[in-house]
């Protein structure tokens, strides 16, 4: 254990030197931990095998990276109480996508009433100027914001500096026990009701995730369903056990991507999304996370952005079903975008 001080001054050198590295908060804990150390790249069937930390994108074909530590050092973070995290940032400058989103939007809703599709995750990014410098303090405010998020920061010379605040995992594997969520819908405010398609959109991705983990897994329960907070907004969740003798990286090609961040039927909503979506994804809706032969504990990666010198991309997402308002489903990307917006408010 460091020093705070010790710590984010190692940060900012390995920023320095272009030296790749990960630095992470698992939800509800006060540790913040780093790895520096070696970086394999490529796609995820060639890093089965390999241990270390996984950083993957939302394309199974594309290559992502898994950094095995040379280096691994951790301090202590907690909450300062007195901060305010409740102040909304201006999105007016993004108001000229407003009618793109909800013309697809509305291309989808058409698209799954004259189709097989239950339910596509319909995604956007928003670009907006910071200072570069101060990453250190945009990272302390990802921290501070998101206590309950699996919060992280990886920089790796060819792709830039990741950051995000993840409400969702992928999966947990732990002596042969699977842990998982089945998160989706959004809302926020804590006193709003929750509506028959928000619930829909929920079970959607219940149904999809218990059916990917019968084929490897036994034993599956399913938690009580759950409204929880993450950020600024609430989130419907329920939580899914089993029992498996799988290996994680079969585990993780089974359930990638989940409805949450694709849609349903998986196939056809992956190749929706490939042909609709006027950009590429990369690492948003992809997954994260620390993985051996025989356990992990990896994330989603939503409510995340990338920095690319003093440029910033926040990417947010809504999952669409036949009963989605176009206009309802813009506010709630923009309500998404307050998660990451806030982080990089001038410091």
């Amino acid at each position: 254990m460091i020093s705070d001080l010790k710590f984010f001054s190692e940060l900012n050198y390995f920023l320095t030197n272009n030296e790749s590295f990960i630095v992470f908060k698992k939800p509800s804990y006060n540790k913040i931990i780093c790895h520096q150390g070696t970086v394999v790249s490529g796609v995820i069937s060639a890093m089965n095998g390999k241990k270390g930390f996984l950083f993957m994108p939302f394309n199974i074909n594309s290559k992502g990276y898994l950094l095995t530590p040379k280096k691994t050092f951790e301090t202590e973070f907690y909450l300062d109480f007195k901060i305010n995290n409740q102040h909304e940032v201006s999105t007016k400058d993004f108001i000229a996508q407003k009618s793109s989103y909800i013309n697809y939007v509305k291309r989808t809703i058409k698209d799954i009433d004259n189709s097989n599709l239950e339910k596509i995750v319909c995604s956007s990014n928003f670009s907006v100027k910071i200072d570069s410098s101060s990453i250190m303090a945009y990272f302390k405010n990802l921290l501070q914001y998101n206590n309950d998020a699996f919060c992280y920061l990886f920089f790796h010379p060819e792709i830039g500096i990741w950051m995000g605040a993840s409400p969702e995992k992928l999966i947990s594997l732990n002596k042969g026990l699977v842990t998982t969520y089945a998160l989706a819908a959004t809302k926020k405010e804590i006193n709003q009701n929750w509506t028959d398609k928000e619930f829909r959109e929920q079970k959607i991705v219940e149904e999809q995730i218990t059916n990917d983990l019968s084929k490897y897994c036994n034993s599956i329960e399913k938690g009580a369903l759950q409204t929880i907070k993450a950020g600024s907004i609430y989130h419907l969740k329920s939580v899914l056990k089993a029992k498996t003798k799988t290996h994680p990286f079969d585990l993780i090609n089974i359930l990638h991507p989940t409805p949450a961040v694709a849609g349903t039927p998986k196939k056809e909503a992956i190749n929706y999304i490939n042909e609709n979506e006027n950009y590429d994804r990369s690492f948003y809706t992809g997954y994260m996370g620390i993985i051996d032969n025989h356990s992990c504990d990896i994330y989603v990666n939503i409510r995340c952005a990338k920095i690319t010198d003093n440029n910033l991309s926040v990417y947010v997402g809504g999952g669409i079903t036949r009963d989605s308002k176009p206009l309802d489903e813009w506010n709630e990307i923009l309500n998404k975008s307050q998660t990451m917006l806030r982080v990089f408010r001038q410091v």
